[in-house]
């Protein structure tokens, strides 16, 4: 693991922990009982941050772009829709998400259980 490399190309490991993560899916959505498609577009990798500074490409979580970007991504449904059955989105602000699906130490702690590590 290389503490403190946040930006630029993801190294081979960083690039193979990121394509996992997308495809187990929006551990947000899941914890609402959503499941996603693993192929599926919808599902980012969230950098977590320390002192308002990226982690690295190893600290990364999959959100979907509702969770990530507050991208509404169901036809049909509005802005309030989307938050009242899928949570709030981590851009309308870190207070409301991280009540909602906890801190980033847990959110990571999560992504490891989902991926079985």
């Amino acid at each position: 693991m290389r503490n403190g490399r946040s930006t630029g190309k993801p190294t081979v490991a960083e690039e193979a922990w990121i394509k996992a993560v997308k495809r187990r899916g929006c551990q947000c959505c899941i914890a609402r009982g959503y499941e996603h498609d693993p192929d599926s577009p919808m599902v980012e990798a969230h950098h977590l941050l320390s002192g308002g500074i990226r982690r690295g490409h190893l600290h990364t979580v999959g959100l979907c772009a509702w969770h990530h970007r507050g991208r509404l991504m169901f036809g049909g449904w509005s802005h309030a829709e989307h938050r009242e059955l899928l949570g709030p989105a981590l851009s309308e602000g870190s207070v409301p998400f991280h009540a909602e699906f906890g801190d980033d130490d847990a959110l990571m702690g999560r992504q490891f259980e989902m991926l079985g590590l």
